[in-house]
């Protein structure tokens, strides 16, 4: 996938995307990334301190990792492969797009682990 410059108005924000970015689990980050934004060494600690005394229930990666475990837990190709031929080709190329998108994310997400 090749990286593009994009206009902010031209970004398109999935619904739930948003509402989930807005909610009030995410506000300790936010918090953090506006306190690093604005250079503020001891505003920054002190949201850094929020994040490493949230419950791990609490916490982002909970929600990447709960969602995973949902999205994966009864996976099985051979259902996916049943399913494939039914299925519109514009519909398929729609989720083969979201697919590859995840996949880009999933890697992000392991790249993270392992330089941490």
């Amino acid at each position: 996938m090749e990286m593009q410059d994009v206009s902010l108005r031209g970004v398109k924000v999935d619904p739930l995307a948003h509402e989930l970015a807005t909610s009030e689990g995410m506000q300790p980050y936010l918090d953090c990334l506006i306190q690093a934004y604005r250079n503020d060494g001891a505003g920054l600690d002190a949201a850094l301190r929020v994040i490493r005394d949230l419950p791990l229930e609490k916490r982002y990666m909970w929600r990447v990792f709960s969602a995973l475990k949902w999205a994966f837990a009864d996976f099985e190709d051979g259902y996916v492969a049943l399913d494939l031929p039914h299925i519109p080709e514009s519909t398929r190329l729609e989720m083969t797009k979201e697919l590859e998108r995840r996949l880009l994310q999933l890697r992000m997400l392991l790249e993270t682990f392992h330089t941490e």
